[in-house]
């Protein structure tokens, strides 16, 4: 039975040191014997970041590398699997042959290598060695507090966390902006705005610069896209769920009324040829093209993903791009949203109980996670790609012009985002050296997002009851969601979306809700 799984990869850290072991209790891992000594002879680390298509790193190749092992006497050698990670993950965990080191999402995976033991918390292993400033300074507590496993151990060191989702959301509605000025930038405020912009530029029968039709409105055809969507008409669903405040419930997204409205609104969208047809075929790569033929006058995208894109398009003509805009209200009275943060970032680093050398692991992350550490993973050496003014960091400009142009070859060359494993919003340098129309698109963005994390870090055991029927269910959603949108008419919409929720209800989709509202309730109590 497939196991989809959603969120975070785990990345473990710490040093070396030396106080008073804690002993691991519940899920914990017994810590091995490590096989280095205390000195900083050289050690090399085997690690896996659990992504198809991941780049391999070579270690030394930069100098950020080169200066993190010259400080803490460790190197990693990275691979990745050749097809699915979450199917190369488990199959490594039933063999019991992984590495040392592994970057996962959080999810069933995660848990399931937390059930079985093969992890080592971090928590016992900065006490172990040392590391107080690891746990609560350089991870913040409140942090490691949103990610401890419910045995009270932390299993993974977050990537690309935050303080109050700095960076980290950037859905909003994109508009092609040569197009807008041509039906003269009427204001898009609510839903019944936008589908009038929509009926325009349908009727006026657009070409893209290689003879394609524009079609008014496309989509970003994944699970994330819908769910964040849903959020124009009022809600805040996050990561498939939402809290019901009348009902103090944590809820599948599909049965919020916000959800149910956005689906037969692009119905509607759908039956009315407003949506690109070909949009439920394309893959990541299909879609990205299609931005960059400029085939969309609109659609509900990261700004991010529309960076390459307006490269593309502006070589042709400089005033083809698309820009960011406010996102219109679903509906009357309602405050729209779009996507919800995570201060817990995105995946994590674990360490497992092969470890052979868990006290130089710690002293990799200890040295990583820390101040030093962190503005030598983003800004790389001082004084050849960022300097020190007036206390703060700051990428040079001429560094941040170069990285712009070869992201992959500049990041190699000089180590600036090079590796990117754990990483601080903190210290992230793109909301001061992005350009002005990246910071504006982020502003415009940042206007709508919300405070998911209490939703985010909600999981289920994979191998339970609830577990399994949530692995069902979210398999096929994307399908389900299709069924709908590409209904005939919207009483068929409508009866469409009724079958599924009577379905998932027949799955047992109330025995998932009940295992995230005990998990809600006993992690606000800890607040």
């Amino acid at each position: 039975m497939a196991i989809a799984t959603i969120l975070t990869a785990a990345l473990v850290a710490s040093c070396s040191g030396g106080s008073a072991e804690s002993k691991p209790k519940g899920n914990a891992a017994q810590i091995p014997p490590d096989n280095s000594s205390n000195s900083m002879l050289n050690v090399t680390v085997k690690a896996m970041w659990m992504y198809g298509g991941f780049k391999g790193k070579k270690w030394g190749a930069d100098p950020v590398t080169k200066r993190i092992t010259e400080k803490t006497g460790v190197q990693f050698d990275f691979s990745g699997p050749d097809g699915d990670g979450e199917q190369k993950a488990n199959v490594m965990l039933i063999s019991g042959d992984y590495p040392e080191v592994m970057w996962m999402d959080r999810g069933p995976t995660w848990d399931n290598y937390v059930n079985s033991k093969a992890l080592l918390p971090i928590d016992v292993l900065a006490a172990k060695y040392g590391y107080d400033k690891l746990i609560g300074t350089f991870i913040p507590q409140h942090v490691v507090d949103k990610l401890k496993h419910p045995d009270g151990h932390l299993y993974g060191i977050p990537n690309w966390f935050s303080d109050k989702g700095e960076l980290s959301v950037g859905r909003t509605l994109m508009l092609r902006e040569d197009i807008y000025e041509k039906m003269g930038r009427p204001d898009i405020k609510t839903i019944e705005d936008f589908e009038a912009y929509l009926a325009k530029v349908r009727n006026a029968n657009l070409s893209t610069t290689n003879g394609e039709i524009v079609f008014p409105l496309g989509l970003d055809y994944n699970d994330g896209s819908f769910i964040e969507m849903s959020n124009m008409w009022g809600s805040k669903n996050k990561d498939y769920r939402y809290y019901d405040e009348k009902e103090q419930k944590v809820k599948f997204f599909m049965f919020n009324e916000s959800t149910k409205d956005m689906l037969l609104w692009l119905n509607k969208m759908y039956r009315e040829k407003m949506i690109d047809p070909e949009n439920f075929s394309y893959n990541d790569g299909m879609e990205q093209e299609v931005r960059s033929n400029g085939k969309w006058a609109a659609s509900f995208s990261s700004i991010w993903d529309y960076w390459t894109p307006n490269a593309v398009l502006k070589k042709t003509n400089p005033g083809i791009y698309y820009k960011a805009y406010p996102i219109p209200a679903g509906k009357d009275g309602v405050k729209p949203y779009m996507g919800g943060y995570s201060t817990v970032g995105w995946n994590v680093a674990v360490i497992t109980k092969n470890a052979k050398h868990p006290e130089a692991i710690m002293r990799f992350f200890n040295y990583y996670m820390s101040p030093e550490g962190q503005m030598l993973s983003f800004y790389g050496i001082e004084g050849e790609t960022w300097e020190m003014k007036d206390g703060t960091p700051v990428l040079k400009q001429n560094a941040y012009e170069e990285f712009q142009k070869d992201w992959d070859g500049y990041s190699q060359k000089t180590g600036v985002r090079y590796l990117e494993l754990n990483q601080y919003q903190k210290y992230n340098w793109e909301k001061q050296s992005e350009s002005p129309d990246r910071q504006e698109d982020r502003r415009i963005a940042e206007l709508f997002k919300f405070d998911g994390t209490d939703l985010s870090v909600l999981s289920i055991d994979p191998n339970s009851k609830a577990g399994i029927v949530w692995a069902n269910i979210q398999s096929g959603l994307l399908t389900d969601i299709a069924k709908v949108l590409i209904a005939d008419s919207a009483k068929d919409a409508r009866a469409r979306l009724e079958e599924l929720l009577d379905k998932y209800a027949k799955m047992g989709i109330k025995d998932v809700e009940e295992e995230w509202t005990k998990q809600y309730q006993e992690r606000q109590k800890l607040k």
